[in-house]
């Protein structure tokens, strides 16, 4: 596959919007512009669209500085035929939010099926190398929450393309419930599939099912999921410690909690994996 490596702006209708779990919703865009590589993101315009303009004057103006756009992983992969987002919607807490969210609860319902929506697309450093197999024969993917989504779409391309065979993929998913796993259909499917190359380890930190692993990751639980430290490639998604905690830290003098992205890394220099072989992308 030939990747272009201009941005361009891009104009799709969306022709579905999936409620995946209770507050998560998948949009599909119908456009013939998917050349791009899995694991990459597109970005939204907010000011385009006239129910927000007020909005957007308002934060703007409480702001003083222009909204920018907003960028979301890609879920599909690019044999499929729609582009699809996976959207988790921000939700405003006066405790620690100076602002409302402006965009993602808006794209996050069925209200926006049918409409026409400017993106740009398509860029992003999270994808696999192209010559994975000359890298390592095992890739372990790290995800909690909205994490999964560009994981999601590295695991559909490797698997149903059957790209790179001899490369085994581990995925340790992390979720406060069941009932929180988005894609969790999809993925027990593939891991049925794909036996011999995908295994997949559901992590729950708020419920007990049989056979799944209760609790947060451990470094014994991660580490025992790769053969070589040296060879595994480790991709990782999920939320980090955000500004607003940070700032708080400052001031309080009390370091934030560790969140996803800041224990597995820390669970990477105690295995002692090289950085170079360690990627991984974060939410607030």
């Amino acid at each position: 596959m030939t990747i272009g490596k201009k941005i361009r702006l891009i104009e799709s209708r969306v022709i579905e919007a999936t409620q995946e779990t209770q507050d998560t919703w998948t949009l599909h865009f119908q456009t013939e512009d998917r050349n791009y590589l899995p694991g990459q993101f597109l970005s939204i315009d907010p000011k385009q669209f006239p129910e927000l303009s007020e909005l957007v004057a308002y934060l703007e103006a409480k702001k003083g500085k222009r909204e920018v756009v907003r960028a979301y992983s890609m879920a599909s992969a690019p044999h499929e035929s729609t582009v699809s987002i996976t959207i988790k919607p921000e939700r405003f807490s006066p405790e620690h939010d100076d602002y409302p969210p402006l965009l993602s609860p808006f794209l996050a319902s069925a209200a926006i099926k049918g409409r026409l929506v400017r993106f740009l697309g398509y860029t992003g450093p999270y994808t696999l190398p192209l010559d994975l197999p000359e890298h390592t024969d095992e890739v372990l993917h790290l995800a909690a929450g909205s994490g999964i989504v560009p994981n999601f779409s590295l695991l559909k391309d490797q698997l149903i393309q059957n790209r790179h065979p001899e490369v085994r993929h581990t995925l340790v998913y992390v979720n406060k419930t069941e009932e929180d796993t988005i894609f969790r259909t999809q993925i027990e499917l593939l891991a049925h599939q794909y036996p011999d190359r995908f295994r997949y380890v559901p992590v729950l930190t708020r419920e007990q099912k049989a056979g799944v692993f209760y609790g947060r990751p451990t470094l014994d639980l991660i580490r025992s999921l790769m053969n070589d430290p040296n060879r595994v490639l480790v991709y990782a998604c999920g939320s980090e410690v955000s500004k607003w905690h940070r700032k708080k830290a400052e001031i309080s003098g009390i370091s934030p909690t560790p969140r996803f992205i800041e224990s597995i890394s820390h669970m990477m220099k105690e295995i002692g994996i090289d950085r170079k072989r360690f990627k991984f992308e974060s939410y607030g």
